[in-house]
């Protein structure tokens, strides 16, 4: 049998929610929602309670499963949508996009985005990051260091520093001040 229902109570951590059929008024028994994968590289999605969607029991029981919802104009598709584009939009507003057409990864967030592994290594033959960069630990460069403006380390312009000291011939100079 295929109904559609509202979902009324989720269970989370057990991956199954209650939903209830507005023919009769009264909530299923937990059935587990639908995943689409569950084995080694898992998927997890769920439910929000309020939200209608389509749930399947097999003939003479109650347990059944979830499937899921779909888009109508209450609900529209989000913007960007398209054969081969995989999108999740948060209630926050965060953006997740993928086009497999065009080998192109979106990430619009609206807070933070944290990372933890123990290595990240990005090889692509140009990276652009527009905005301020906060590190904290030490920076390796091999190869040239362009910069448009001026450096400063610990206090002392590249760019103005005056040196004491100069003399002429093989003389070194003073440190900066």
């Amino acid at each position: 049998m295929i109904r559609y229902g509202t979902v009324s109570s989720i269970f989370p951590e057990k991956g199954t929610i209650k939903v209830t059929f507005e023919d009769i008024d009264i909530p299923s028994v937990e059935i587990p929602v639908l995943q689409g994968r569950t084995e080694g590289t898992k998927h997890y999605s769920f439910p929000k309670i309020g939200e209608v969607g389509i749930c399947v029991f097999p003939e003479n029981t109650f347990n059944g499963f979830y499937l899921g919802s779909g888009y109508d104009e209450a609900t529209p598709v989000p913007a960007g949508a398209g054969e081969g584009i995989e999108i999740t939009v948060f209630n926050d507003g965060t953006i997740i996009s993928y086009d497999e057409n065009n080998s192109k990864l979106y990430i619009n967030c609206q807070n933070e985005i944290e990372i933890v592994a123990k290595n990240i290594k990005i090889k692509c033959p140009k990276t652009k990051i527009i905005g301020d960069i906060d590190i904290t630990g030490s920076v390796n460069v091999k190869g040239d260091l362009n910069a448009s403006e001026d450096v400063t380390a610990n206090g002392i312009s590249l760019t103005t520093h005056l040196h004491s000291g100069v003399k002429a011939g093989g003389d070194k100079t003073g440190g900066p001040e």
